[in-house]
């Protein structure tokens, strides 16, 4: 027999089949679900987004959502991107301006005539230098399109825009802008910028309507008269022209011909580059930001040298420039009278001009140096110089054509009796500006003494024409053209018999919404540093940044309005200007960082905390007659900031190694991160001497146009990477200069023995002995500059400088 099976055993195999049959019938019928394809991340990529840090699911998220079309450009810029906009720009962003490129590209009607490589690097890109990342594509292309409505080519676009887009926005040169590397959108909030912004600006609207181009300049002529920056733009090949300077003869051309012909490949300062986004190993330049090394470059030289007809070795160049009495360029009518018959005339440039842009003449070489007369005319005014011109290269002239001397109440009395002064004195400080002139020359003729000098200071503090700042010292605000500030103060213990100190204290925050800044200035205010009355009596003043942006306390407009703010204090709050200090934690750390260098002559004392220096604003070297205290946590690695401060310690040993000086320190915090101890810093500094006006030697480097004072060295013209030394031993003054055409000393009897001539020795140029005469109208002009009894002098000499 077979063998059987029975009921029992049969029952559970036939469920099993049963059960099988039933779910394979239910899963039959039931949709596949979609497969998603997975995104391969090439290794450039992975890279960038290990680098991003806190910000890498935006980047993530830009590569998942960026159409496969547009991927390639998108790739390009993770893989290229400096390593802060890993870490802070937004999936949006990229998002956006990567489909906006290709939309331009795609539209333009030269688009079959740009290369791949050269969209990527030229049109694509969110930025050309390290200015601030804006969204400026759509605003840019909406303006620019009509603009260049009808052009086929490339050319015929670029030169239109040049020509049409700065008038449109209304853009000017002019050395009065914010800071030299503006983004498109703070160049036309202002309406004004230099060289760099106007550059940056005609880059991206180019790049807007998918015409390739990019940033060029040089960050030091060979002739020494400062750096320059101009544009360049594709059309089958790399064309340059300066931005808001239309040629009508069309591109390749410029005032600034042929000195770039006479650029240096292998010499960094004098060589020619090309900005690019792209990874070269070579970075761009940037004098306003020295140490910045990240902008990529490519040197460019080659393509501009030999480039200007060949100079007649027989010829010098003779460059004219005219300004007015405030020192302002004017389109004046100039002559040039020379040896023999010659007689050449020209118009000089405006203000408008670039900085490095004058009238030029072609004149006779001549050994022994032969003279010139130099003539210029302007609105009925005459202005005249005689020149020898010698072998060299160019000699720039510079013409002042000052306003006429009037009649009748503006001549000084020929006599001036003491019942006359506080008369003068009213007149010369107050609004009518008849009578301000006539006691202005008046007072010139009054020789300075020390109890006039109090006299002429009341009267300036008593002035009705510091209503404004009274209205705003009223509202607790501090403004200026283009900043405006909030503050909170209160007074802390008794106040001293020579008037209160003053602690200007920064708060965090800092690239934050609004209602962050305003609780960490409110809490800077009421509960972050300690009260010290027994330090001394002191205003306590909490200042609120005048924007929500990254760098609120620390671009080149804070410094202006810092020192309103202590006008305000000085004249209506009896503060002592020799004893104000600043401090600041995080975002006002760095605030103290760039604030303090700049004008360290306003100090008693500074400090930073939990904070770094920042690149190409922190100008350490001119920390040397001023305290300045840096306090940060070993643990606070948030961009570099331990390390960026031990390696400024180094520096700054450096330098009091080199200049001495230098009376600050790092205060270098063991397992301890960003939140440093230091609320009872104030007790420290308080305890500072009174700030020295008068230092016997200063060390002085600029970052930008805006500050022309420094202790008592003024630069009429002050550039972007100028540097001045000066040293005083008796009555003896040695200088050094870089990038700079004249200088004015203050002198005061702290300073040198006001009874003798002084000798004033430039290094690399001449010596001169100069007969002093102290005035009472110097002084006064001195008040008017700095509203600091402290920093006025009676003695005001302009010093000629050769390089």
């Amino acid at each position: 027999m077979g063998s059987l099976v029975t009921q029992g055993a049969l029952k559970p195999a036939l469920l099993l089949v049963l059960m099988g049959c039933a779910l394979a019938a239910s899963a039959a019928p039931a949709p596949r679900r979609p497969v998603t394809p997975r995104v391969t991340v090439p290794k450039g990529v992975a890279a960038a987004l290990k680098s991003a840090g806190v910000n890498r699911p935006e980047l993530e998220a830009a590569w998942r959502k960026v159409p496969a079309p547009q991927r390639e450009g998108l790739r390009f810029l993770l893989e290229n991107m400096p390593e802060q906009d890993l870490k802070t720009l937004s999936a949006g962003f990229l998002l956006g301006n990567v489909s906006q490129a290709y939309e331009a590209l795609a539209k333009a009607p030269w688009k079959a005539s740009i290369p791949k490589d050269v969209f990527l690097n030229d049109v694509l890109p969110y930025a050309c230098l390290n200015e601030r990342r804006d969204v400026f594509r759509e605003d840019l292309r909406a303006k620019c399109l009509p603009l260049i409505e009808g052009c086929k080519t490339a050319t015929e676009a670029i030169r239109r825009l040049n020509e049409k887009l700065f008038p449109l926005v209304n853009v000017r040169y002019s050395t009065e802008r914010k800071r030299p590397d503006q983004s498109p959108i703070e160049t036309m909030e202002s309406g004004k910028a230099t060289c760099s912004g106007l550059s940056i600006l005609l880059v991206d609207a180019c790049r807007s309507v998918g015409i390739p181009a990019r940033v060029a300049g040089t960050p030091l002529w060979t002739n020494m008269r400062g750096n320059h920056t101009w544009v360049e733009a594709w059309d089958g090949g790399w064309h340059f022209l300066g931005a808001a300077e239309p040629d009508p003869q069309g591109l390749d051309r410029g005032w600034f011909v042929g000195d770039a012909s006479k650029a240096i490949k292998d010499q960094p300062e004098h060589a020619i580059y090309a900005s690019s986004f792209r990874k070269t190993g070579l970075a761009f330049p940037l004098v306003w930001a020295r140490d910045l090394d990240w902008v990529p470059a490519v040197n460019v030289t080659d393509r501009y040298t030999g480039k200007a007809p060949a100079a007649d070795p027989a010829k010098t160049r003779l460059l004219v420039k005219v300004v007015d009495a405030k020192g302002k360029r004017v389109v004046a009518k100039v002559t040039v009278k020379g040896p023999g018959d010659l007689s050449l005339s020209g118009t000089s440039k405006p203000d408008t001009a670039d900085m490095n842009d004058h009238l030029g003449f072609a004149v006779p070489k001549s050994d022994p140096p032969a003279r010139f007369t130099v003539t210029a005319e302007y609105q009925g005014q005459t202005a005249a110089k005689e020149v020898s011109l010698g072998p060299g290269a160019e000699t720039l002239v510079t013409l002042t054509v000052a306003p006429r001397a009037g009649s009748g109440a503006s001549r000084a009395p020929a006599k001036l009796s003491p019942s006359q002064l506080p008369k003068l004195l009213h007149d010369r400080f107050g609004t009518d500006e008849a009578a301000k002139a006539a006691a202005e020359k008046a007072l010139q003729s009054v020789p300075y003494t020390p109890a006039l000098g109090r006299l002429a200071w009341g009267a300036y503090r008593a002035s009705s024409a510091h209503a404004a700042l009274r209205q705003e010292f009223d509202q607790k605000i501090v403004a200026t053209a283009d900043r405006r500030s909030p503050y909170l103060w209160r007074t802390v213990g008794t106040k001293p018999a020579d008037g209160w100190a003053l602690v200007i204290a920064m708060h965090g925050g800092g690239g934050a919404p609004k209602a962050v800044n305003d609780r960490e200035w409110e809490g800077m205010f009421s509960s972050y540093y300690h009260d010290h009355p027994e330090a001394g009596g002191y205003v306590y003043l909490a200042l609120r940044a005048p924007n929500d942006e990254w760098n609120g306390f620390y671009d080149d407009a804070i410094c202006p309005l810092v020192e309103r703010l202590i006008q305000q204090f000085v004249l209506f709050a009896d503060v002592n200007p020799s004893r104000v200090y600043t401090l600041g934690a995080s975002h006002g750390g760095y605030g103290a960082f760039v604030i303090g260098p700049k004008i360290p002559y306003r100090f008693a004392a500074i400090h930073a905390s939990a904070s770094a220096p920042t690149d190409g604003e922190t100008l350490g070297e001119n920390l040397r007659d001023v305290p300045f205290t840096y306090m940060v946590g070993v643990l606070d690695t948030a961009y570099g900031r331990a390390d960026r401060c031990q390696k400024f310690a180094q520096k700054v040993e450096e330098w009091r190694k080199e200049y001495g000086g230098y009376p600050g320190r790092l205060e270098l915090k063991e397992n301890t991160g960003h939140f440093v101890p230091d609320r009872d810093k104030l007790a420290e500094m308080l305890k500072s001497e009174p700030r020295d006006a008068w230092p016997k030697q200063v060390v002085w480097t600029q970052s930008d146009t805006v500050l022309q004072r420094f202790y008592w060295l003024e630069a009429p013209k002050p550039a972007e990477g100028g540097h001045l030394e000066a040293k005083v031993e008796g009555n003896r003054i040695t200088l050094k200069a870089d990038k700079q055409s004249e200088v004015a000393l203050w002198l005061d009897a702290k300073l040198v023995d006001l009874t003798k001539p002084v000798t004033v020795a430039v290094e690399g140029g001449p010596t001169q002995t100069l007969k002093l005469k102290p005035t009472l109208g110097t002084y006064c002009f001195g008040l008017e500059r700095t509203a600091d009894p402290n920093l006025a002098a009676p003695v005001r000499v302009v010093v000629p400088l050769t390089r």
